[in-house]
């Protein structure tokens, strides 16, 4: 024990040199590294509140234990507590962070007594309400930190840290509780395990051994070479004094220039001066730093202003203004939208500075007058990578370090900030010198400024432009493709572009996401320390640029002095770049053409293409090649590119019908298309009175289901590229619009993602059985109930971000007739509405997918949940804030509670065809109108009321609509009319309501239409 003692102050500088202890826990019930992402809060298991106010907010307790040795282990079961292994010899810093880490709290006068209210209040309350007279005064959490067994484990207070010390091999807990007035006490508990002294204690021990020891050899050699440094200056002023004494003598009136003189010609700049640059990589080191001083000069301008100007000055952003930080923002190097604008401003900053330190090889004379110098290419070569170098990290660096300090200032130093600030100045100083080397190479292979802006763009741009290309043709030509495809009204891509995917190969945008993710941090539940960005990826690509810098040294090496100001000299760099922005030219032209028509865009791109290659070829690129040599290279590059866009057109060697084998499958999300009144997830879409439309998902792990999917895989792969237009022989073989995702999850492991935009009708209408699936009837049970107790922790995360969900928990509810003419609201107790959503939620497991979309009665109610019933009860159709269910006679339990409380008969029971006056038939046909529909709609119909007559989802242009008039006639259509429906062919239906300006909309399937339509 003594000894563990006597060691431990040794033990904490050495803790401190070793480097960066990694972080035992940074959470509560997850002991991992610093870059935990669970958040330590009192409400964990083993948290205890000590306050007996209930009202009181909990103090949230966050300590975080930093070791050299030893291992974490979450806690075994309940009652069991977490276990931190540690070293025998060196102490752990503990560090333990609450939150709020102080408050204000007010001064009291004690003069309760005098004004006659107890607590006083006759100056300013504090924040809870207590006497603030005096003032007030920050106040910090207490905290306590005690060990079960001090012959095992001891806490140390040292250096203004606290510290586990360990003393015997064995086991303590070691308790930690926090205290601070108007809060709840906050506790953690864990338990030490000091492991028996071992290999790694002694190495460790001997380490620091050495370290001690080095630091002391290196003090007495410095300590020495001062002392050594005041000798020689003390000597040299006594000699300098005695000199100045003979020429004072010798020359009275002049002795002091003459010992100037002296001085000046024996000093290192006056032997220079004599004996010319007996160091010229210096001296030209020196001179490729001038010329890059203007670029240097501009790029801390404009980095200035990017990082530290950005994230401080402009108020509504600024880390100084806490109403943007509401304590959760960390730190911000620089304003989070400005991401690309800071990597493409490290871009232009590298290839600037290439063409500036190498733009001598482009003027003759100076090519002339550069290799004539007494210094080999390599050094000339290497001095400018070196002042490049020089110029990028300081440019870079100097920015950032003050937005970190500036962060400091405004927010403090939390924790992991400084390895973010080191991680993203790091990778964007890479990203800088990677752009450097690429212009270099540029500029180095170039004979004019033209050719070398060419090169350098069609080398930094080169992966962007063909992954961007290859991304355009499968957009237009591969079936199922899903990389960069985004779904109608999202942002949000399917699959990640190839950009995106492969941006780790790509000069330009390798460190952008990462860049952007890291120079911020907000703590936000269960989020409280950043996770570490992987140094692999900045490793990977400086090793590129060295590996570029080779290449550049020896094209620098064997580049002729003539090429300087003459064009066509690197005809491979010439086809390489004509290749690049041809390829460009044709990936533009195919984006912009390719929604009207494939053919003609494929057409004018490879115009384009050829043109562009021409123009620049006999253009400004033009050397001494061949024409004929020429145009059989462009004619190649013409061939290669047909290639690959008839490998693309033709499925990418089976991708377009790869259908996964049903015994692969684990299971498979599906975007669905059924009613939007039983979403199981959160959802995106746009909604009017007519019309709306929805994305959501659902998975299916059943085998039947999973076998319904892949069936329908192969009948979509087959329509892909059908014509969309309106099949009137066979509607259910119309082609309309529509997304559809499928996501198969692989037994191995992988995920195969498939996206169409089209689809049959038939296709569509059969994806509706999957709403069948024995798991479907438990999402949609947890849905209207709220019932989740079968779902799981991600099915529980995923149904709180439904609209329908909420809508049934908290919306109001509403009860419409069969035709929507009499519409009231449906008061009920909590106990009757759990019994009214019980009947809904048996009603809807007993209906199968069939006779839910296509019932074969009539709606006797409308049902209808809302959370904006001023809005949504008008037109009582859907929006995205309510739910809607249209009660049929065999919904058996819902209209049992709906009889029960007498509302049926408060609507006039059966519906009456005498309240429609009029009917107006319109065909369904998504292309009858002038402008056809290019955009998804849902097929799934739901009624909707309306003030003004005409408001289908799609108006026919042309042609007179079918009007009934008869009440006969109208007799015998209202018992075939749905309102909820989903439209496989037939009519949509306006009906106009007796005696009031009103419109209801209906849908009359095509089997139930009379013949006379």
């Amino acid at each position: 024990m003594q000894t563990n003692r006597l060691l431990a102050v040794l033990a904490v500088v050495v803790a401190l040199a070793l480097g960066a202890p990694s972080p035992a826990f940074a959470a509560m019930g997850g002991m991992g590294g610093s870059g935990s992402s669970e958040g330590m809060s009192s409400d964990s298991a083993v948290a205890q509140s000590a306050n007996d106010d209930p009202n009181a907010e909990q103090l949230g307790l966050m300590p975080k234990l930093f070791r050299l040795t030893g291992e974490s282990r979450a806690s075994q079961g309940e009652g069991s507590l977490p276990v931190e292994g540690v070293g025998a010899v060196f102490p752990n810093l503990l560090s333990v962070n609450t939150t709020p880490a102080s408050i204000n709290t007010g001064i009291e006068c004690h003069m309760d007594e005098v004004c006659g209210f107890d607590p006083c209040t006759c100056g300013k309350p504090d924040a809870w309400g207590h006497c603030a007279c005096g003032g007030f005064r920050e106040t910090a959490p207490t905290v306590t930190i005690s060990t079960s067994d001090a012959n095992v484990a001891q806490i140390v207070q040292a250096f203004g840290q606290t510290w586990i010390l360990p003393v015997g091999p064995g086991a303590a807990t070691v308790q930690i509780t926090a205290d601070l007035v108007h809060y709840r006490s906050a506790s953690y508990a864990f338990d030490v395990e000091v492991a028996p002294f071992g290999v790694v204690d002694a190495l460790l021990i001997a380490a620091a051994f050495l370290l001690a020891v080095g630091v002391l050899v290196g003090l007495f050699f410095l300590v020495r070479l001062i002392v050594r440094l005041v000798r020689r200056k003390l000597a040299e002023r006594r000699a300098w004094k005695a000199r100045g004494d003979e020429l004072k003598e010798e020359f009275p009136l002049t002795w002091r220039a003459k010992l100037q003189s002296e001085k000046y010609a024996k000093s290192p700049r006056g032997r220079r001066r004599r004996g010319g640059h007996r160091r010229p990589f210096a001296h030209d080191f020196l001179f490729s730093l001038r010329q890059a001083a203007p670029v240097l000069v501009a790029a801390l301008a404009l980095f200035a202003v990017l990082v530290p100007v950005s994230t401080s000055v402009v108020n509504d952003i600024s880390v100084f203004n806490v109403n943007y930080t509401h304590e959760q923002l960390k730190f911000q190097f620089y304003a989070q939208e400005l991401a690309p604008v800071v990597n493409a401003a490290c871009v232009l900053f590298g290839a600037v500075l290439a063409v500036v330190l190498f733009r001598f090889l482009l003027v003759k004379r100076a090519t002339t007058a550069f290799f004539s110098v007494g210094l080999s290419r390599v050094k000339l070569f290497f001095s400018r990578y070196l002042a490049g170098a020089v110029c990028i990290v300081v440019g870079i660096a100097v920015p950032f370090a003050v937005s970190l300090l500036l962060n400091h200032l405004a927010l403090g130093l939390y924790d992991g900030e400084v390895h973010e600030f080191f991680y993203v100045t790091c990778g964007y100083i890479t990203v800088a010198l990677a752009a450097f080397a690429l212009a270099g190479i540029a500029v180095i292979c170039a004979g004019t400024l033209f050719e070398t802006c060419t090169f350098g763009v069609a080398l930094l741009a080169s992966v962007s432009v063909v992954l961007w290309g290859v991304g355009v043709l499968a957009d237009y030509l591969l079936v199922g493709n899903a990389s960069g495809a985004a779904l109608y009204g999202q942002a949000v891509q399917v699959e990640p572009s190839f950009l995106s995917q492969l941006s780790c190969l790509n000069p330009l945008l390798f460190f952008s996401d990462a860049g952007g993710s890291h120079q911020f941090f907000m703590a936000l539940h269960p989020v409280y320390y950043p996770v570490f960005g992987s140094w692999s990826l900045i490793i990977g690509w400086f090793a590129a640029y060295l590996a570029l810098s080779a290449l550049g040294l020896a094209a620098f090496c064997r580049r002729r002095g003539e090429q300087a100001e003459m064009a066509g000299k690197a005809p491979v760099f010439s086809l390489f770049s004509v290749a690049v922005l041809g390829l460009a030219a044709f990936a533009a032209a195919v984006a912009l053409l390719g929604s009207v028509d494939v053919a003609v865009a494929l057409v004018v791109g490879a115009a384009l293409f050829v043109l562009v290659s021409l123009v620049l070829l006999f253009g400004p690129l033009r050397g001494r090649t061949a024409r004929r040599t020429t145009l059989a290279c462009v004619g190649g590059e013409l061939a290669a590119m047909a290639a690959v866009v008839a490998v693309v057109a033709g499925g990418a060697f089976g991708y377009a019908g790869f259908v996964p084998a049903a015994e692969d499958v684990e299971s498979v999300e599906v975007s669905y298309n059924g009613s939007p009144s039983y979403l199981t997830q959160g959802f995106s879409g746009v909604a009017s009175g007519s019309s709306y439309y929805y994305t959501s998902y659902r998975s299916y792990g059943q085998e039947s289901s999973v076998d319904i999917v892949r069936s329908l895989h192969g009948q979509l792969i087959d329509s892909a590229r059908a014509t969309r237009e309106t099949n009137y022989e066979d509607f259910q073989s119309s082609v309309v619009p529509y997304d559809v995702v499928l996501r198969y999850r692989m037994k191995d492991g992988g995920d195969v993602v498939r996206y169409y935009n089209q689809a049959t009708v038939g296709e569509l209408s059969a994806l509706l059985a999957l709403d069948n699936d024995a798991h479907t009837h438990e999402l949609e049970n947890a849905v209207v109930t709220g019932d989740t107790s079968g779902l799981s922790d991600e099915e529980r995360e995923a149904l709180s971000k439904s609209p329908s969900y909420n809508a049934y928990r908290a919306g109001y509810v509403y009860l419409g007739d069969g035709a929507l003419n009499r519409i009231m609201r449906v008061e009920c107790t909590d106990e009757e509405r759990a019994q009214l959503v019980g009947a809904l939620a048996h009603d809807l497991a007993n209906t199968n997918a069939n006779e839910r979309y296509l019932p074969s009665k009539p709606a006797r109610a409308a049902l209808m949940f809302t959370l904006s019933p001023e809005l949504d009860v008008v037109s009582f159709g859907y929006s995205f804030s309510n739910a809607v269910t249209y009660v049929t006679d065999d919904w058996t339990e819902t209209m049992a509670w709906l009889e029960g409380k007498g509302l049926i008969d408060a609507l006039g029971g059966q519906l009456d065809s005498k309240v429609i006056e009029q009917l107006t038939f319109q065909l369904d046909d998504p292309y009858a109108s002038i402008n056809k529909v290019t955009q998804p709609v849902s097929r799934y119909f739901m009624a909707y009321r309306s003030e003004t007559a005409g408001q289908y989802w799609i108006t026919q242009d042309y042609g007179a609509l079918k009007v009934v008039d008869e009440q006969s006639k109208i007799a015998e259509i209202v018992p075939n009319l749905r309102m909820g429906c989903y439209m496989t062919g037939g009519y949509l239906v306006q009906a106009k309501l007796r005696g009031i300006e009103a419109y209801v909309y209906f849908y009359l399937p095509a089997e139930l239409a009379p013949s006379y339509l």
